[in-house]
Parts: structure tokens; C-alpha cells; sequence
């Protein structure tokens, strides 16, 4: 089922005095899809819970929506959960997309390399998740 998790983040709290709090959460998206929801601040506190979100996702669904739109950093570690999760995903079995982020969020997927390995689309910041995945589908 569905889960929500918000975690603060020591590693984010030394970069400044007010870190966005970390939420990671998946729903149903209609049409055997899952729509996961990222916000805040992801690093490596919290890389755990989005694997385990992102697992239970693919567990559920065939296609996995992975909306960035929220999220206000990300480092390495992030990129390689999201890299783990493309992995999992059966070739012609499934699909993960990936929701562009914010500027800083985009370039530190181009700077390495993973934005050529995924499937990243823009969408309107405003767009409702079951109108954006009949976009996506």
C-alpha cells in the first residue's frame, strides 16, 4: 500500500540552518502505474527509504513515474538509487520514468551521464499525476 515517510537529514542540516525535510512516497496512478513522489532534500540519509519506495512501486506496477519536481538537491547516492531502480526494470517489461527536476536537480544528472540512460520528460509543475500519466502512457 501506498506509504509516506519524512526524514530530516543530518548531512543536509550542515549545508544550511533550515533543510527541506526529505518525503518519499508512491501511490497508484491508474492504468497499472505508480506515481512516486520525491521532496526535499535527497542524499544519503535518505536513499534507503527511496529504494524501498521505488522497490515497492515496481512491485505494484509496470510503469513507475518518478516526479523530481520537488526535490531541492540530490547527490550520488540518489543517482545511483535511480540507477538501481532503471536497472530492476524487465526489458519490455516495464518502464521507469523520470520527471525532470529543478535546474541543479538536472544538471547533476547530466553531469553524470545518467540522464542518457533514463527516459526524463517535462511536465506542467501544476499538472495533476493522472493527468500527467496519460501524457506519459
Amino acid at each position: 500500500m501506498p506509504q509516506t515517510s519524512v526524514v530530516s537529514s543530518p548531512i543536509a542540516a550542515s549545508r544550511s540552518a533550515a533543510p527541506s525535510p526529505f518525503e518519499c512516497s508512491w501511490r497508484p496512478g491508474g492504468s497499472g502505474a505508480a506515481w512516486v513522489h520525491i521532496a526535499g532534500e535527497l542524499d544519503l540519509a535518505n536513499t534507503p527509504e527511496l529504494r524501498r519506495v521505488l522497490s515497492d512501486a515496481q512491485l505494484y506496477a509496470r510503469m513507475v513515474v518518478l516526479d523530481l519536481r520537488k526535490v531541492t538537491f540530490i547527490e550520488s547516492s540518489g543517482v545511483h538509487v535511480i540507477l538501481d531502480a532503471a536497472a530492476n526494470v524487465q526489458p519490455g517489461n516495464g518502464r521507469l520514468i523520470v520527471v525532470r527536476g529543478p535546474t541543479d536537480v538536472d544538471r547533476a544528472l547530466t553531469l553524470t551521464s545518467v540522464s542518457s540512460q533514463l527516459l526524463i520528460v517535462d511536465l506542467d509543475p501544476n499538472d495533476p499525476p493522472v493527468r500527467a500519466l496519460l501524457h506519459l502512457a
